[in-house]
């Protein structure tokens, strides 16, 4: 019986030890004490993934070559008379005295104010003479078209233009142009 006696004193002791301990955390809630709050908690936030974007590159591709075309000019990087492209004539449908040109182009800049310009040559004249082997060289310039790259396409009707002209070249005038282009057809 000596042993049943010790657990009824721990089993009063803490069954009355508890009572004591709400009475006084209930007194000091009800007897006015500053009862500082417990720390606050955030709302819970929530992070919105933005949805898939596909985001369409604009290549500038330049139209299909046509039976028309005469020249077509594709730049990269240019600045000045400095570019990275291409350059190209069809010797069989060279300008002819008796028709009416036009210019298309258009471009992208790399900075504020970029524009594409452009020289259409005259007829190439005769290189070197006296018997030494010869390279015709460019013609002189005998139009001029400037393409704001905005990504607009710009359109030039031209004059006709002398004989066999038609060579396109980047004029030193051009300005921060990303990528471009322009192509030379006979206007119908």
């Amino acid at each position: 019986m000596t042993a049943a006696r010790p657990a009824r004193r721990i089993a009063t002791t803490v069954c009355g030890v508890a009572p004591v301990t709400l009475v006084m955390v209930l007194g000091a809630c009800t007897a006015g004490g500053a009862v500082s709050p417990g720390p606050a908690l955030d709302a819970p936030s929530f992070t919105t993934i933005p949805e898939r974007v596909t985001v369409t590159v604009d290549r500038l591709e330049p139209p299909a070559p046509t039976d028309d075309e005469v020249a077509r000019l594709e730049v990269n990087d240019a600045d000045g008379d400095r570019y990275s492209g291409s350059s190209s004539t069809t010797g069989a449908t060279s300008a002819r005295a008796d028709a009416r040109y036009r210019l298309l182009g258009r471009c992208l800049r790399d900075q504020v104010g970029g524009r594409l310009v452009v020289s259409v040559l005259g007829p190439p004249r005769p290189g070197s003479t006296a018997g030494a082997p010869s390279n015709p060289l460019s013609g002189k310039r005998v139009a001029t078209f400037t393409v704001p790259c905005d990504g607009d396409e710009a359109r030039l009707d031209l004059p006709r233009l002398p004989a066999r002209s038609g060579e396109l070249t980047v004029s030193p005038a051009t300005r921060s142009v990303s990528v471009g282009w322009v192509v030379l057809t006979r206007a119908r």
